[in-house]
């Protein structure tokens, strides 16, 4: 989480995937040590980030929370990853992670300005969708996966990561995905403290036992059969 201003105005700190992050030992030495964040100007904190300058010391915490959970590699079937907007870059580090398997990325945005990370992936396997048809296929992103499950063994289990908008990622849940596949979702909220202590970023889940989980501390990734919309 990024403190967005040294006078406090915003109050909180802002959220934030790590896009690429890099070791100590990595051969770039100007890399060394460092992070990327990828971010969208959506309100005050972010409008102030974009001031931020070449090297200037900024104030962050993390890594926060869980990460997604890798199978056994190899997969016995593809991966699929699905990204709205700046989610995308979540996924980004999972193409790495799955470089030696086949994995079909699907990319969405409302203009292809705001398509992100394609050359991340291999390019074979990477399908864009934007809602005013700038590039790709013309339509929302799940429209798109939905136009492609029949590439899908649905007897096989599969492996599906998700990042990006609420609305996007109700719309996968209102699909019958077979048993056997699971789909891992990265949820995107607001947050107060980044540590649990607030409750200011619950979502609803099935769990019997405490209905309501922080997406900063017992997140952000769930398995979607998890939660419960609202």
């Amino acid at each position: 989480m990024v403190r967005t201003s040294e006078d406090y105005d915003p109050l909180l700190r802002r959220p934030f995937s790590i896009y690429r992050n890099y070791s100590t030992s990595y051969p770039m030495k100007d890399k060394r040590g460092h992070l990327t964040i990828l971010y969208k100007k959506v309100g005050k904190g972010t409008q102030k980030m974009i001031t931020f300058q070449k090297r200037q010391k900024v104030n962050l915490i993390g890594p926060l929370g869980n990460g997604f959970f890798i199978p056994p590699l190899p997969s016995p079937s593809p991966i699929i990853l699905i990204g709205g907007g700046v989610g995308i870059a979540s996924l980004s580090s999972l193409g790495k992670i799955f470089r030696h398997e086949q994995i079909y990325v699907f990319i969405g945005g409302k203009t292809k300005n705001d398509i992100l990370c394609e050359h991340d992936f291999p390019k074979r396997n990477v399908f864009i969708a934007t809602e005013d048809g700038s590039q790709g296929h013309r339509g929302t992103v799940v429209e798109l996966f939905c136009s492609r499950l029949r590439r899908f063994d649905r007897n096989l289990p599969h492996h599906i990561y998700v990042c990006g908008p609420e609305g996007m990622i109700k719309r996968l849940s209102r699909m019958n995905f077979p048993q056997k596949w699971t789909v891992h979702v990265s949820l995107e909220a607001r947050m107060g403290c980044g540590f649990g202590a607030c409750w200011g970023c619950v979502v609803k889940t099935k769990d019997p036992q405490m209905a309501y989980h922080r997406v900063c501390k017992d997140g952000p990734v769930f398995s979607l059969r998890e939660i419960l919309w609202e």
